[in-house]
């Protein structure tokens, strides 16, 4: 195929090869964390075979039965999902996969690997081994992860739409996500603050009633605090104790130090620097007078010689103040010791331990005037509350304006995707009474009929593969300038469709992949047509084993495969339609 090897060693780090992978299905995503390469080893029919991707619109195409799901469940299996010893190719000990990201237009997924330290400079690897015997295990960027790990960071980098384990489009979270991208960013800023403000308002009553109704509680605050004010840790202390106890470790070497400074400046028994500078004064002195150069040559000879005075006073000084090493490292090694158990007793850093002291004095004051400070407490929490509401009902407001707007957008996609007669709905149901949430008070749901005179249903029940698919793509077209850019999967995109459905779907996947990638295996030419890249699948047999393999065609191999996907790339007719799709796109 020509693409450069890089394959991934044992810890899940690249080296100077790249496994290869072989690549069938029927589905699409865009990727602007985008995708570099993708890597397989005896998963399914897949013997070895590999993939290197370029930015904008690539299709794989191939004949029927080629394997064409394959590549979603690799996929699949690297953003998380679950894993069978079945999908390990028939006679090896395990299937390996792995895939590299550029991740510099996507910070989501940069600051979570951030968060967990599993971030590299160069981008992102991924990669996941899955056992013939059952079980599998995952890296991220070198570094042993969990699955659980895989599918978190999975989220951010893939949406699959389809029938489907990474299925988005059903989930209520990912529904919800997609309208709150139509509605101001600072509305939705302003209710998860006032959430957090509630939260913390929450908290502080329910802590100042434990206090409160618990007289051995109460007891037991007096008695810590009493603790650290016999401490009594000044801010910054701990820090300076620990410069301290590393000075004293070295006193010994510290007053060598100082003895062979004062010996090189000032030493009768030996020439020192104050000695050659009295010399070279006497001398300088001698011819001063026959020259302003040499009269301030002396000047200068005289200040060092004042300097080197004072440093020998200084020296002497720090010598005496040196401390005595045994008793001054006992002394500080005990104040440390004291500070590290009371630390280790309240489950905090040493230097918090001053604040502590602070907070729980604050906790104790107030205590002595109850119910005073009860009802400050309650009026802060209704205010949070109250705060909280108002927010959410601005927000409840601006998401029924931005599901009517998004539902007619969506609407005129799906009626050039074939679906004209299908009806979305997005619905907004406040919740009455709701508790405070960081998402508002809101039920959010997309509901489907694909005919006239059937009652819309939740999308997941009513919706096919197909048509899940083709729902998310018009989706994902109608919101894609307010969404985040991720890969996105949509499994089954050009089932059961043709014609001018499938040009249109073809110039939506097209758009999907400005400025990023989109990636869409089909059987139609229609489709394949509006590609800026074109891979073939390719199965063969050979001693009773099934293998496929992919290749990057040229633009003659592109006309053939197009031609073949009209009917026969040997017909004239085929290859004169071919290459007018290919000039048309």
């Amino acid at each position: 195929m020509g693409l450069a090897r890089r394959d991934y060693n044992r810890a899940g780090t690249r080296s100077a090869a790249f496994p290869a992978a072989g690549i069938s299905g029927p589905f699409a995503f865009t990727i602007a964390a985008m995708l570099r390469a993708l890597a397989i080893r005896h998963f399914a029919i897949i013997e070895s075979a590999e993939l290197e991707f370029q930015p904008g619109f690539s299709v794989i195409s191939g004949e029927t039965g080629a394997g064409k799901s394959i590549l979603i469940d690799a996929l699949g299996l690297l953003l998380g999902d679950r894993a069978s010893a079945g999908q390990v190719a028939a006679g090896q000990g395990q299937a390996d996969l792995s895939a590299e990201f550029d991740l510099s237009d996507q910070p989501d997924a940069g600051a979570w690997l951030k968060d967990q330290d599993l971030h590299e400079d160069e981008g992102l690897i991924v990669r996941r081994v899955i056992s013939a015997e059952g079980g599998s295990r995952a890296w991220i960027n070198g570094r042993s992860a969990t699955i659980r790990q895989l599918a978190e960071l999975g989220e951010k980098l893939a949406e699959i739409h389809g029938q489907h384990e990474h299925q988005l489009l059903s989930r209520p979270a990912f529904q919800r996500e997609i309208l709150d991208r139509q509605v101001d960013e600072e509305i939705l800023v302003e209710v998860r603050s006032t959430y957090q403000a509630w939260q913390q308002a929450s908290a502080a009553l329910r802590d100042f009633e434990r206090d409160c109704g618990d007289p051995a509680q109460l007891e037991l605050l007096g008695f810590q605090h009493r603790e650290l004010e016999t401490l009594a840790l000044q801010p910054g202390e701990y820090e300076a104790l620990e410069q301290e106890q590393e000075r004293i470790a070295r006193s010994d070497e510290v007053r060598d130090s100082l003895a062979r400074a004062r010996a090189a400046l000032d030493d009768d028994a030996a020439p020192s620097a104050r000695g050659l500078l009295l010399e070279a004064l006497a001398a300088l002195d001698r011819v001063a007078g026959l020259d302003p150069q040499l009269t301030e040559l002396a000047k200068l000879l005289g200040e060092a010689r004042i300097n080197v005075d004072e440093a020998i006073r200084g020296l002497e000084r720090a010598g005496q103040d040196e401390p005595d090493g045994a008793q001054a490292l006992e002394r500080v090694n005990r104040r440390l010791e004291k500070c590290l158990d009371l630390a280790r007793k309240h489950r905090i850093r040493p230097e918090q331990l001053p604040a502590l002291t602070a907070e729980l004095g604050e906790r104790l004051a107030s205590l002595g005037h109850q119910d005073e400070r009860r009802e400050i407490l309650r009026n802060d929490l209704d205010r949070a509350v109250e705060n909280w509401r108002c927010a959410a009902a601005q927000l409840s407001q601006q998401r029924r304006k931005a599901a009517e707007t998004l539902a007619e957008r969506v609407a005129e996609r799906l009626s050039k995707l074939g679906m004209s007669q299908s009806r979305l709905i997005i619905d907004v149901e406040p919740r009455s009474g709701a508790a405070p949430a960081p998402h508002g008070h809101d039920d959010i749901g997309i509901r489907f009929s694909a005919n006239p005179g059937q009652p819309p249903q939740a999308l997941q029940k009513v919706a096919s593969g197909g048509e899940l698919s083709r729902i998310s793509l018009a989706l994902m077209i109608s919101a894609r300038a307010q969404l985040h850019a991720t890969a996105r999967v949509f499994d089954e995109v050009d089932a059961g469709i043709g014609g001018e459905t499938a040009h249109a779907v073809g110039q939506f996947l097209r758009e999907a992949a400005e400025g990023g990638q989109a990636f869409c295996v089909t059987h139609l030419a229609q489709v394949a047509a509006r590609a800026d890249h074109h891979f073939r699948v390719e199965k063969s047999s050979a001693a009773g084993r099934t293998r496929i393999s992919i290749k990057s065609l040229n633009e003659a191999e592109r006309e053939q495969e197009v031609a073949r996907m009209l009917g026969s790339r040997d017909s004239a007719s085929s290859l004169a339609h071919a290459r007018e799709l290919l000039a048309a796109s």
